[in-house]
């Protein structure tokens, strides 16, 4: 049974995005009567005529394996079309243009948490890149951005990290004057060439404003990005079901990070060659008080992803406290990994010893960044060393490349 299922995601991976293996009729379903056209082609009973949506390699003949496809399409639904994000073509201003629209009068909106926010995207790719067999995926909690610069030369460097194919970001800022009103997601995609999109999280607000203001320029956005070689498409932010607020009032007593909004997933499928990958960028909740929620919305993205055929891969930070203690003493008691690793996902960064796995050290070495990976394999996997990545973030990036065509997992 496993070798079937092996068979059909791999078949799923090499199609064209928009073909369903079976699917005569081409309605994006496949029932028991294209199955059975499907086999009587195999035993040379029809022609291939009568359903070349069975001939998934236009080889002339439908084999055992190409049924099997088409079994998997009836059983668990036809992959997805791949409609590209509407690129941006000219330039926001962040400090003006607002994806949320909350921000215009942010201490009246009717809800602090779930807040309406566009996705923003735009493309600097000059290139349709070739296809590969394997990937290479970051995963960077970028503390906002204050030191985008020299994350990106790290990046282009090529060295402490591998050039990346893509890169799931978090703490993401946009026209935010800590990090100097830039557009930190742009930055990154046009300083690579690369194709970006970005969601929020939340609208930050001055600790310090009155009744009525100021707002802007303090007021700015931050949330989660990926940044891809490839085309993305069917591209949805995913405002966590289960959230809390971070809203404090004006005149409040000592707030810490006022804010509106809460966390939320980047969920995008990447277009390599004919095959889709699905990604997920992860920021997941950070309070140990608010560990229910943060294990719900590990729960919330692992099943979605657990239900997609082919390579699916997430990563991010999980504040995933207690991923430490599990793999020192063989537990599992951190939920928000857990999620994860119950609905068979791989955790990249298990073949790395435990001594070379720390990705954040406030207030002691913790493992809180991951990339996971189902229906896909791991080559080889690493986190850039504190010594010379530690200046760049509170966050060690961590990297992996990924096998697109093993769906048995590392």
């Amino acid at each position: 049974m496993r070798r079937a299922v092996v068979l059909a995601t791999l078949l799923t991976w090499a199609l064209p995005a928009a073909a369903c293996p079976g699917d005569c009729d081409a309605d994006d379903t496949v029932t028991v009567d294209e199955i059975v056209t499907a086999v009587g082609i195999a035993l040379g009973a029809s022609a291939i005529a009568a359903c070349p949506a069975a001939d998934t390699d236009s080889g002339g003949t439908v084999t055992v394996d190409e049924i099997v496809a088409a079994l998997d399409a009836a059983l668990g639904g036809c992959p997805p079309a791949f409609v590209e994000f509407p690129w941006q073509q000219t330039t926001p201003d962040p400090r003006e243009e607002r994806l949320c629209a909350e921000a215009a009068d942010p201490d009246n909106a009717a809800d602090t948490t779930f807040i309406d926010c566009a996705v923003e995207g735009a493309s600097f790719a000059t290139t349709v890149p070739a296809p590969k067999d394997a990937i290479t995926v970051v995963a960077w909690n970028i503390l906002r951005g204050f030191a985008v610069d020299a994350q990106i030369a790290a990046l282009r460097a090529g060295s402490d990290i591998p050039s990346p194919d893509v890169l799931l970001l978090s703490e993401v800022d946009r026209g935010c004057r800590r990090t100097d009103f830039r557009n930190i997601a742009r930055d990154y995609a046009e300083a690579l060439g690369f194709h970006y999109v970005y969601a929020t999280e939340f609208v930050e607000l001055p600790g310090t404003r009155g009744l009525t203001g100021p707002y802007d320029p303090p007021l700015c956005e931050h949330g989660n990005a990926i940044v891809s070689r490839y085309p993305l498409g069917n591209v949805r932010q995913i405002r966590h079901a289960r959230n809390r607020s971070w809203y404090t009032p004006p005149g409040f007593a000592d707030p810490d990070e006022p804010r509106l909004g809460g966390r939320v997933a980047l969920a995008a499928d990447m277009k390599v060659g004919d095959g889709l990958v699905r990604l997920y960028a992860l920021h997941l909740e950070s309070t140990l008080s608010a560990i229910r929620i943060r294990d719900a919305q590990a729960v919330e993205i692992a099943g979605e992803g657990a239900a997609v055929a082919g390579p699916v891969i997430a990563g991010g930070d999980l504040n995933s406290f207690f991923a430490r203690l599990d793999f020192e003493r063989g537990s599992r008691s951190d939920g928000a990994l857990q999620a994860f690793l119950g609905r068979g996902y791989a955790d990249a960064h298990a073949i790395l010893p435990l001594a070379r796995r720390d990705t954040h050290f406030d207030p002691a070495p913790l493992i809180l960044d991951f990339v996971l990976v189902r229906n896909a394999g791991v080559q080889s996997a690493g986190i850039c060393p504190a010594e010379r990545c530690g200046s760049l973030s509170d966050h060690l990036p961590v990297w992996a490349e990924i096998d697109l065509r093993d769906a048995s997992g590392p």
